[in-house]
């Protein structure tokens, strides 16, 4: 990894203790800026101790340093294996910077920290949530260094709740494992990544408590984010997890990866022999607590405001009833939550207020770099009986709050003081509330509720202490707030131009814009507003829709607003904004071009313009932010937007100066895009989103959200909102959270609006907000008149509303209250001003409408019917007119006379009965007490075109001279026309002003104390004294106008609309198949195009016209933002109809003049957000007022069709159709298929195929060729779709669909066959070849062999021995040579090398992935049946059957000569054919364990047709990666029999076995192929030898058939060393270069032939690697089998098979001598206080574990010791491997021995004998016998630098015993001193290793140790010194040699002492009598 300026070295100086934790002395810190500037570089630093004091120690430094040179995708690789996410960091500094993976589009530009930014470079948030199938595949390989001596390791995996452990090593400080632990997941791929992985290693020998050695812990997400979801032989470093400083543990080698749905399986490599010397830190990961850093994250909670009512106000009502409470108070308690890294913080709880004031600071500790990405703000209500209640949520996102890149030096998260906005349910809602999880932020909230001042930091060094978490903010943060308070005014202008697409509603709608609180029609803290339409009544489309006839009067919002001053933070995100969306749309363009295949200088030229227009918009300068009211984050997102914009725009120039490549210059902009999207977000944009409610009522019914920032207006046009000042529509959409069960109900648009949209300061809006319009804004003052009908007279009183009110009925407004606003004056006077939409009759909208009129008869009780009153009435029973009195009304005209409906529950005159018409319940069948009947009478009328206009215009002018408004009562509907029931009536009364000063609101104030409204009430008194009317009380208030936008006369419009077709639709019907139909929405109108039965591609052809169509304004404007047209796919049934999808276009507006004709493009259909299909059409909009229209498209079934100048330009195209057959048919409706025919449908032109009689018998057809001539478009963009569909014939004439298949684009099967042709004749004739040449003449003399091949299929393939200079125990060369050669194992096929023999193909898949899946004559396409929803996935699985077959197609001549010759007749015969299949399988790869213990007993099975084999005998035990080596044959029979099935089951002796996976091939394919699939051409044509020729045909003979099959001429021979095929000239003498020819040869026309098929790209001799699948997890692979497949026609010759069975291992015997050993640890103490050790040596061939130990040196006391000891080692080995075979079983129970492969290893180890304690280990040796160090003559040249693995990285010499067979002389033993540490010196030991055959070894017998046959060589006892022996079985040796030698001295001088002693003793003691006998004596 490349240094950087930033980059640091840290020394840490510790005092080593073995029991304690190491101490630390010291620590230093040195910059390495300088380092990289010198390259070398000499220092002295001091160190300072853990208090940061600098002490008196120094350190002295040289340092050297040189730049590596990374491979790229190394570089990459590595790179993604180390990000810090779910636990691992590089093993370099945290600082340390990464590159991100491949899988970011900026993945070569940008770099991160990963302190800055704790992200992944996969955005998580965008992984799928669904369900899925995951196996987790952990390869254990190996353990280096662990710690300890003599342990037993074994490793734990732990993945999520699940756990597997691998089998136990003994005796190692180095274990190899290779296990491979499986873990299966049903989850989604959003939570595996979060499941923790830990891998541990335990030491078997200790107790549980003790056991562990090391661990190491991250998460799934780091795999799943790395290249192929997967971790190739990385190293991770084990440390203890309590106690992370204590330093590493050791290291474990792993390999893991992901498998999910379609993922493909990847084998990773085996370790190579030369692992041993691979620098482990190189490739390690290490734990993410070694390097965390603890960090505090500051959340400044200031304020908040508008925060919404959360309590009713019922308990507050109570309250002051019962005097507990006075006055008014907020009805909600708020405090604020925060949450971060699953630690939650809260404020203040403040009290009855909708402004809270909170000023508290929340700490929350963390460790970074942290996992989490983002903040939670969750707004709170107390509740003090019930849970407290969510008011909002907010999240803030770190990534985009902080940044990682180190050339911008990147910054931590940082944000405000600004406010944040929050949205969840409607304010209104309170209680029980459906919508209460937007509250949550589950989905998108619908509405405002309040906004909050925060500020973020983030401070790295250390964690808040208890105390510190929650604090009052300090005066001087409080003290700046100010500054960022500063509000601005701003205007907000919204004109609602149309509203469509409205579906049926109760009631009227209007519509309200709010922007935060302000517009909130039910809100009561802000000012009031215009900020409501009026409410206006539907109007029926006369298709489907419902739309608001607003007509020249639209209704407008002008809102006033007041907020932070944001605009240097929406103009820099807009400009970036306005310039991706630029290059969006010129990248759009040239990718059109491209798919179109538009002249190569035309994608070109648009290339070059979209970077000259990239260049110039990336010059633009950004806003810097103000100098005192930015925050950190403004100047951080300065610096990175514009230095990030600077790189893109060099590598946009670069790009555009060196670009070659189209498609490389596409990718590198998308990568731009992606880049300038991730700095095109703005989280201090506080001003809250523009909404856009629907209300039906007082209910929202739907809504739509505009970021501010879209309509927000600049000076400056590249800053302004994308949707600033335009005309555009929006949908709007219901509220609800995110729910699969709400999908189809939010399919319904409730409402398309057309509005315009214009948002700025309030100095800006002087007269722009509506002079685009093109029309005049109109304030009106408004008030109804009320009256009531009394005794049929309409009165004011008794009336429940005042006179004169508001159209709600419930403020008093007379005229007199009305006083224009300041600013204001009135420009007319009052006017009644109706409601159009009253006007509207139920025939509106309507070409063909029925009346009906319903005749009812009364009879008295026992009387007759005709006797009976008569009267007419409407269907809700009010009196109507009598059928004769009904008159068509103007503009219509009758098309029938009046008829009786009987198309009801009628008896046969048409009367229904019922006892009382007031009650209902009419029945149809008449009783005695029955006293009324009634039935409908009909007709129906048609509207006539050329009155309507005039009729609509009489209708207004009507109903404008009264203005009244019937209903039955103030609360219901009201209508225009009076009814019978009607008793009440209202009319509406405008009066017009005008502003002189723009800038004073116009807000109506009614004061009751002003003198103008005293006098008005007095008269409005007495008048209503006079009349009896009840007088309110007057309050003051404050009311809005009413706003329109007005135009003088519309323009009239047409619409012309080609719908052509449609492709890849959603099947909605159980047949497959859909009837679809579109809907065209278009202004105020909708129309449909016929209905297509039975089909899933339609083509319509059809040309949907709309006259009349009316908008209002300048035409120019129209056409620069033109109004969409909306285009709805229904699938039609009887009863309703299934949404398909809907496409959006924008048609081409032409106002006179132009003469461009409109282009057919495809549009993308949606349904539900998912893909739906494509529908191809094009939309032309013509001012239609005066000019000369295009003369109307021609009709076809009175439909207009498309004209000529739109549609497609056709020619007569063939299609050859090979139907060859049906394949795996599955049963259909419960009955096999077997009489299946396929009709072919292609531009509506059907080719249908003759049945087949029994598909069980012959599922092939017997006319497999066909022809299909159709006239298809030019161009390929246009071309329908191919539609292949399958019935079945069955009895009565019944013909089922069963299936169906699409084929999108026919590109894949044109051909040209006239060009074809002539290129192959003008290359022949230009190589000197005539036509009828032909001359097999032999080469000259020097040719080395001219004999004629051998027959084919003459003897099997014998391997060949090898020379003895080769070595005894190498392997033959065989097929398995050729095997391991071919597969890349350098060291096992060196010998097959050295011969000069090629190498076959060993494909890494399976074979027809690299061959087309052999469709050169046919492909197999699944037919899919039943009704298939948006969320299924296209499985193949789901298939009905395949239909075999396929297609060319190229242009017939359109002169009508003749057509070029047919490509598909030279198709080989369709008839059965009975085949010989040999399946050899060698090996199997990572198979998917079956049994309790990871392992499984794997034996193959194979199936073809109704023929099974199982070797259920041969299976092998317990091994997850067995070497099979079989050849099985089958009979078969094509095509009945095509599929063959490779199994691999699981042996199970008490249960079922299991099966593990299987791989299907098809077995048909490969013979009918051209690629000639049914035996692989080896690379050379021998005749002799153990690689002969093995296929049933000659070369020669493969080549003809092959020029046969493709329509090509037969070779042409010059010579036998020249041939002219497919165009071209192969001559032998470029194949064989070398100038020698091999001995087994064959003749030279034949390797010629063969060289020349190889170059034609024939199926070469292969092994392919096939996939093995189960059907309980059909997409999770099960693991790789390696096989090849034969196929032979039992009509001709069959060859021999090829022996593949594996070699059989060599019996073998080591036999080691150990000699002496010198300079052993001394470990025990004598009682004696002599250093000594009773030494001993264990040995044992790692992995039989049968350790042999010498007898015991007892009383080593200088370190040597002699023994004279032979070890003897029986073994397997397997030369071509290099391994040792060991066969035993698991355990003591287990019924069979299972295979394992060892590296036949050494190990020695010498011990120190104990008696009553355990034996201490002292150390070890482990000699790889095929890689072992070389030996030393002399002990004393002995030392560690001898091990291969030596701490100084030096080389040394190394040799293989079974090469040398004999070595004999001292190597070092050792102890390991764990990661980190040296190894120690524990001894030195001499040894004689020979290795013999079976055969010499019962030649030359030898016993163990001295026993006999001590022979070969003999062995002395060893001549060990007389101090050798145990202490108690030897008492006086012990005596002499311990005691003795030792104390000799002092033993002798006790001696003597006691002989004095006792001689003064005796003296005492005799010498009182002597002398009293003496005195005695003398007396």
């Amino acid at each position: 990894m490349p240094l950087t300026e930033d980059s640091i070295l840290i020394i840490k100086v510790f005092d080593y203790e073995k029991i304690l934790k190491n101490k630390l002395l010291g620590e230093a810190i040195y910059p390495l800026k300088d380092l990289i500037r010198l390259g070398a570089q000499e220092a002295t630093i001091a160190l300072k101790d853990r208090d940061g004091r600098v002490g008196e120690s120094r350190l002295n430094l040289y340092l050297e340093y040189s730049k590596p040179t990374l491979d790229p995708d190394e570089d990459m690789e590595e790179a993604g294996a180390l990000e810090d996410l779910g636990g691992a960091v590089p093993q370099d500094e945290a600082e340390q910077e990464v590159e991100l993976t491949p899988g970011d589009p900026t993945a070569a530009k940008k770099k991160k920290s990963v302190i800055a930014a704790p992200r992944s470079t996969m955005d998580r948030s965008k992984l799928s949530t669904k369900k899925q199938d995951f196996q987790v595949r952990v390869n254990i390989h190996e353990g280096r260094k662990l710690m300890g001596g003599n342990i037993h390791p074994v490793c734990n995996v732990h993945v999520g709740k699940q756990s597997k452990h691998t089998r136990v090593q003994k005796s190692t400080n180095k274990p190899l494992w290779d296990e491979v632990l499986f873990f299966d997941f049903n989850c989604s791929a959003l939570d595996l990544c979060d499941e923790p992985v830990t891998i541990e290693v335990l030491n078997s020998r200790k107790i549980r408590s003790d056991s562990l050695i090391g661990a190491f812990k991250f998460d799934l997400g780091l795999v799943y984010e790395s290249t192929d979801h997967q971790f190739v032989h990385k190293w991770v470093l084990l440390t203890d997890p309590e106690d992370k400083d204590s330093g590493a543990k050791g290291y474990v080698k792993i390999s893991i990866s992901i498998l999910g749905p379609g993922d493909k399986l990847k084998i990773p490599p085996k370790s190579s022999a030369t692992d041993d010397l691979v620098d482990i830190e190189s490739n390690l990961l290490r734990p993410a607590g070694v390097q965390l850093q603890p960090a505090t994250y500051t959340v400044k909670i200031y304020k908040a405001e508008d925060v919404p009512k959360m309590d009713t106000d019922y308990f507050e009502g109570m309250k002051r009833v019962l005097r507990m409470q006075h006055g008014d108070h907020d009805l909600v308690d708020p405090y604020m939550i925060v949450s971060f890294a699953g630690k939650k913080l809260k404020t203040k709880v403040m009290h009855k207020t909708y402004t809270p004031e909170w000023y508290q600071e929340l700490n929350i500790g963390v460790q970074m770099p942290s996992m989490c990405e983002q903040l939670m703000l969750r707004l709170m209500d107390k509740d003090h009986f019930n849970k407290d209640d969510i008011i909002a949520t907010h999240f803030l996102q770190l990534t985009r709050l902080s940044s990682a890149d180190p050339d911008d030096e990147g910054f931590l998260p940082t944000f405000g003081p600004a406010y944040v906005n929050f949205y969840g349910s409607p304010r209104e809602s309170i209680m029980d509330d459906e919508l209460e999880p937007l509250n949550r932020g589950c989905g998108e909230g619908c509405s405002y509720r309040g906004r909050a001042l925060v500020e973020l930091q983030v401070n790295i060094g250390q964690e808040p202490s208890k105390d510190e978490l929650i604090r009052d903010i300090d005066s001087e943060d409080l003290a700046r707030i100010p500054s960022f308070l500063r509000r601005r005014r701003y205007r907000l202008f919204v004109g609602f131009l149309e509203g469509t697409m409205i579906h049926p509603v109760d009631n009227q709608v209007e519509f309200e814009i709010s922007i935060g609180e302000y517009g909130n029609k039910f809100a009561s803290t802000t000012m009031p507003a215009p900020s409501t339409t009026q409410p206006t009544s539907t109007v029926y489309d006369g298709s489907h829709y419902h739309y608001l006839p607003w007509g020249q009067t639209k209704p407008c919002v002008m809102l006033n607003s007041q907020w932070e001053d944001v605009t240097y933070r929406i103009e820099s995100l807009n400009l970036i904004c306005r310039t991706i969306d630029r290059l969006e749309g010129h990248l759009k363009d040239v990718k059109y071009l491209m798919r179109a295949k538009a002249p190569l200088a035309e994608s070109a030229g648009k290339l070059i313009k979209l970077l000259d227009e990239l260049i110039i918009d990336l010059n633009e300068p950004l806003i810097p932010p103000p100098a005192k009211l930015y925050t950190d984050l403004d100047k951080k997102m300065y610096a990175l937007r514009g230095d990030e914009m600077k790189r893109i725009m060099v590598e946009a120039v670069n790009l555009r100066e060196n670009a070659r490549d189209i498609d490389q210059a596409i990718i590198e902009i998308d990568s731009y895009i992606y880049r300038l999207q991730q700095i095109a977000t703005e989280p201090q944009n506080s001003i809250p989103d523009v909404i856009i409610w629907m209300l039906c009522g007082n209910r929202r019914v739907a809504y739509h959200r505009i970021p501010s920032n879209q309509v927000m207006f600049s000076p400056k046009a590249d800053r302004c909102g994308k949707l600033c000042g335009h005309v555009f529509s929006v949908f709007l959409k219901r509220p609800s959270v995110p729910d699969k069960s709400n999908a189809k109900r939010q399919w319904k648009l409730p409402a398309k609006l057309q509005v315009f949209v214009w948002m700025g300061l309030e100095d800006h809006a002087k007269g722009i907000q509506h002079r685009p319009l093109d029309g005049e804004i109109s304030v009106f003052a408004e008030t109804y008149e009320n009256q009531i009908s009394l005794l049929s007279k309409w009165t004011t009183r008794a009336m429940p509303r005042p006179k004169w009110s508001d159209m709600s009925g419930q403020m008093k407004l007379p005229k007199e209250f009305f006083a224009t606003p300041p600013g204001w004056r009135w420009a007319t006077d009052w006017f009644i001003n109706p409601n159009m939409s009253l006007s509207y009759d139920t025939d509106s909208g309507q070409s063909v409408f029925q009346d009906d009129v319903f005749e009812n008869q009364l009879r008295a009780p026992g009387s007759d019917w005709p006797s009976a009153k008569l009267f007419w009435t409407d269907v809700t029973g009010e009196e109507a007119q009598s059928k004769e009195e009904i008159m068509c009304p103007q503009g219509w005209e009758w098309i029938d006379i009046w008829t009786v409906d009987l198309n009801r529950a009628v008896d046969e005159e048409g009367y229904e009965y019922c006892l009382d018409q007031s009650v209902g319940g009419f029945v149809p069948v008449e009783k005695t007490y029955h006293l009324c009947r009634r039935r409908r009478w009909v007709r129906t009328r048609k509207r006539n075109p050329d009155v309507r206009q005039q009729a609509a215009h009489q209708r207004m002018v009507k109903a404008a001279e009264e203005g009244w408004e019937y209903s039955r009562l103030f609360t219901t509907k009201f209508h225009l026309k009076q009814k019978t029931m009607d008793m009440v009536r209202r009319r509406r009364w405008h009066r017009k002003m005008v502003a002189d000063n723009p800038d004073r609101d116009a807000i109506f104030i009614i004061d009751p104390s002003s003198d103008a409204i005293e006098s008005a009430a007095a008269a409005a008194n007495r008048t209503r004294g006079k009349s009896g009317d009840d007088d309110g009380t007057l309050q003051r208030t404050m009311i809005t106008p009413t706003v329109f936008l007005t135009y003088k006369e519309p323009h009239t419009y047409q619409l012309r609309a080609y719908i052509y077709q449609a492709r890849d639709l959603f099947s909605a019907d159980p047949s497959g198949l859909s009837d679809p139909y579109a809907r065209v929405v278009f202004s105020r109108q909708s129309q449909r195009t016929k209905v297509l039965n039975e089909t899933l591609c339609p083509t319509w052809d059809q040309t949907l016209v709309f006259e009349e169509v009316e908008f209002y304004g300048n035409p120019t404007m129209l056409a620069e933002s033109p109004p969409i047209v909306v285009v709805e796919l229904f699938d039609y049934d009887t009863v309703g109809s299934d949404f398909l999808g809907r496409a959006i276009a924008t048609p081409i507006v032409k106002l006179g003049g132009e003469h461009q004709m409109a282009k057919l493009n495809w549009h993308p259909i949606t349904r539900g957000g998912e893909p739906a299909g494509e529908l191809l059409g094009a939309f032309e909009l013509y001012l239609n007022e005066g000019a000369e229209l295009p003369f109307m498209p021609p009709t076809r079934n009175d439909v207009y069709q498309v004209p000529s100048g739109i549609r497609p330009v056709m020619q007569l195209t063939r299609i050859e159709v090979l139907t060859w057959g049906v394949r795996h048919m599955k049963k259909f409706q419960l009955a096999a298929v077997n009489s299946p025919s396929i009709e072919i449908e292609c531009g509506g032109v059907i080719l249908s195929t003759v049945k087949i009689k029994n598909a069980k018998k012959n599922p092939n057809f017997d006319t497999p060729s066909m022809v299909l001539d159709v006239f298809l478009p030019v161009e390929e963009l246009y071309t329908p779709p191919l539609n292949i569909r399958l019935l079945d014939h069955r009895s009565f004439g019944v013909k089922p669909l069963v299936g169906t298949h699409m084929i999108k684009s026919l590109q894949e099967y044109r051909r040209d066959p006239v060009a074809m042709v002539q290129t192959i004749r003008e290359k022949m004739l230009e190589s000197g070849f005539g036509d009828n040449e032909y001359s097999l003449e032999m080469e000259s003399a020097d040719e080395p062999y001219q004999a004629p091949a051998a027959p084919a299929g003459e003897g099997a393939a014998q391997p060949t021995s090898t020379s003895g200079e080769e070595g005894e125990f190498k392997e033959d060369v065989d097929w398995w040579s050729k095997y391991y050669s071919s597969s890349g194992n350098e060291q096992l096929g060196r010998v097959y090398r050295e011969k000069g023999y090629e190498n076959m193909v060993v494909f890494e898949e399976e074979l027809e992935n690299y061959f087309d899946n052999f469709t050169d004559l046919a492909q197999s396409f699944p037919l899919f049946h039943g009704k298939r929803h948006e969320d299924e996935d296209l499985d193949e699985d789901k298939a009905v059957g395949y239909f075999k077959g396929t297609f060319r197609v190229y242009p017939l001549p359109a002169d009508g000569s003749d057509p070029p010759p047919r490509m598909l007749k030279n198709v080989p015969c369709n008839q059965l054919v009975e085949v010989l299949v040999r399946v050899y399988v060698v090996k199997a790869f990572e198979l998917q364990p079956q049994d309790p213990n990871g392992l499984s007993d794997p034996y193959l099975a194979l199936k073809l047709g109704r023929f099974k084999v199982k070797d259920r005998e041969n299976y092998v035990p317990k091994n997850l990666s067995p070497t099979f080596g079989k050849m099985f044959e089958l009979d078969g029979t094509l095509p009945l029999e095509s599929e063959l099935r490779v199994q691999i089951f699981d042996y199970d002796l008490l249960s079922g076995d299991d099966l593990i996976g299987e791989t299907k091939i098809d077995l048909e394919n490969r013979f009918l192929s051209a690629r000639r699939g049914v035996c692989g051409l080896p690379k050379r044509y021998y005749i002799a030898g153990p690689y002969k020729w093995r296929d049933a045909e000659l070369p020669r003979q493969i080549l003809e058939k092959w020029c046969a099959t493709q329509a090509l001429p037969s070779p042409v021979w010059r010579g036998n060393s020249q041939v002219y095929v497919n165009g071209k000239t192969c001559c032998l003498r470029d194949y064989e270069t070398r100038g020698q020819v091999h001995k087994d040869w064959g003749p030279p026309e034949e390797r010629l032939a063969l060289y020349t098929l190889l170059d034609l790209g024939l199926v070469p001799e292969h092994i392919e690697t096939r996939t093995l699948f189960n059907p309980l997890r059909p997409e999770i692979p099960q693991g790789k089998i390696q096989i090849f497949v034969d196929i032979f026609p039992k009509s001709g010759t069959i060859p021999p098979p090829i022996n593949i069975t594996p070699r059989a291992p060599q019996d073998l015997q080591l036999r080691v001598i150990v000699y002496n050993v010198q300079e052993v640890v001394l470990s025990d103490t004598s009682f004696t206080g002599e250093k000594m050790s009773d030494i001993y040596l264990k040995g044992w061939l790692k992995g039989q574990d049968k350790k042999q130990k010498t007898d015991v040196h007892y009383r080593s006391l200088n370190g040597e010791g002699n023994f004279n000891w032979r070890y003897v080692f029986p073994f397997k080995y397997l030369p071509a491997e290099e391994v040792m075979v060991i066969k035993k079983k698991e355990h003591f129970f287990s019924l069979d021995k299972h295979e394992e492969k060892y590296p036949v290893t050494f190990v020695v180890q010498i011990w120190d004998n104990d008696i009553f304690t355990p034996d201490d280990f002292l150390g070890l040796l482990e000699l790889n016998l095929n890689f072992m160090p070389k030996a030393n003559k002399f002990a004393k040249s002995v030392s560690l630098d001898d091990l291969p693995d030596n701490d100084k990285g030096k080389p040394v010499p190394m040799v293989s015993l079974f090469d040398q067979k004999n070595v004999k002389g001292w190597w070092p033993m050792y102890e390991e001193g764990g990661p980190g540490q040296p190894r120690d010196l524990t001894g030195k030991v001499e040894m004689e290793l020979e290795i013999l055959s079976k055969e010499d070894a019962e030649a030359k017998p030898a016993g163990k140790g001295q026993e006999e046959p001590n022979e070969n060589p003999h062995l002395d006892p060893p001549n060990r010194p007389a101090t050798s022996f145990l202490w108690f079985t030897s008492p006086w040796k012990s005596l002499r040699y311990i005691i003795w030698n030792n104390y000799k001295w002092y033993i002798l001088g006790g001696l003597i002492l006691l002989l004095i002693v006792a001689m003064i003793g005796l003296f005492i003691y005799s010498a009182p009598g002597a002398l009293s006998q003496k005195l005695i004596s003398q007396i």
